[in-house]
């Protein structure tokens, strides 16, 4: 009896020196962008930037899978869009080792590309590098890798 109620009185005690300390929470992991293929505005975009490798697929007999998101990443109120190219063969059919993904940034009535890496999965991370949101990127659940805007275009740093 005398051993619980010493094991109450030390509950008791540390419950009142811990009362008002903050409890640390996990920080927050990014999360991979959600890419969909219904965005049909945005398809067209990324088929007019990638025309020869859509042109390749369709000779061989496949369709390219385009799955896009749309976010502002230099901060002036315009969305880039953000895109991969896929196809059942893996993108071997569109003359590629692996599947490209892409970033494209309007420019008065058209887009340009100012990102092109491997991947089929994109976080955004809450840190800019030249007032451009930094990146990274995987290709099939292997390590993300890290890409940054260098003042013209997104580059890999790792």
């Amino acid at each position: 009896m005398r051993r619980l109620l010493r094991l109450g009185f030390l509950h008791a005690a540390l419950a009142v020196a811990t009362a008002g300390l903050a409890v640390a929470q996990p920080a927050t992991a990014p999360q991979p962008l959600p890419l969909r293929g219904d965005d049909a505005e945005a398809r067209a975009v990324v088929q007019a930037a990638r025309s020869w490798q859509v042109a390749r697929a369709r000779e061989l007999g496949v369709e390219p899978q385009i799955a896009t998101a749309r976010i502002d990443l230099d901060g002036d109120g315009q969305a880039e869009i953000i895109a991969t190219l896929q196809s059942p063969e893996k993108c071997a059919a569109m003359g590629l080792r692996d599947c490209p993904l892409i970033v494209l940034k309007a420019k008065g009535a058209r887009f340009i590309e100012v990102g092109s890496f491997f991947g089929d999965a994109v976080q955004v991370l809450d840190r800019r590098t030249q007032g451009w949101l930094d990146l990274e990127s995987r290709f099939a659940r292997g390590p993300w890798r890290r890409t940054l805007w260098d003042g013209t275009m997104y580059r890999m740093v790792r």
